[in-house]
């Protein structure tokens, strides 16, 4: 048999050692829920789509996207410890989306999220839904950008 560690591509994201840290393995994400997504135009770039810097000192924006995930938010209770975590993931520099928006609407429950390589050296981010919010993003880098404890509600 192969013990081989499932990572569901967390190894590609930017600081993903934290994921296994304070987690204790590399979380599919399943059961857990977003808290919140925010996009955003907040940086900009002379190169252009190819890497290549643009004409007469021209710019692009950058489109950014933040998600907080409520790590386990609907599994079981956390064993050893009274809290979880919400866990930060920026995707930057998004090149591709597809977005359910009114999904967000509902409960935002994730059955699995992962990430691979993609043509182009991009990074695929794909949030596949229990329940709710569908993301499926294409983007130059995925960072954990933070790791905050929180305690769940009781059920």
């Amino acid at each position: 048999m192969n013990n081989v560690e499932q990572t569901w591509g967390w190894e590609l994201a930017a600081h993903h050692d934290v994921l296994k840290k304070m987690l204790g393995a590399y979380p599919s994400f399943h059961d857990s829920a977003v808290r919140s997504f925010c996009m955003s135009r907040r940086r900009e770039t002379g190169e252009g789509l190819d890497g290549r810097p643009l004409p007469s000192g021209r710019t692009r924006d950058l489109v950014d996207v933040r998600l907080e995930v409520l790590h386990d938010r609907y599994g079981p209770p956390p064993v050893g410890r009274r809290h979880n975590y919400v866990v930060f993931l920026d995707c930057l520099d998004v090149r591709t989306a597809e977005i359910d928006v009114n999904a967000m609407l509902e409960e935002a429950t994730i059955m699995e999220m992962t990430l691979k390589r993609v043509e182009g050296g991009l990074i695929q981010l794909d949030l596949m839904p229990n329940v709710g919010f569908d993301v499926l993003l294409t983007c130059a880098q995925v960072a954990v950008s933070d790791m905050q404890p929180y305690i769940r509600p009781a059920s």
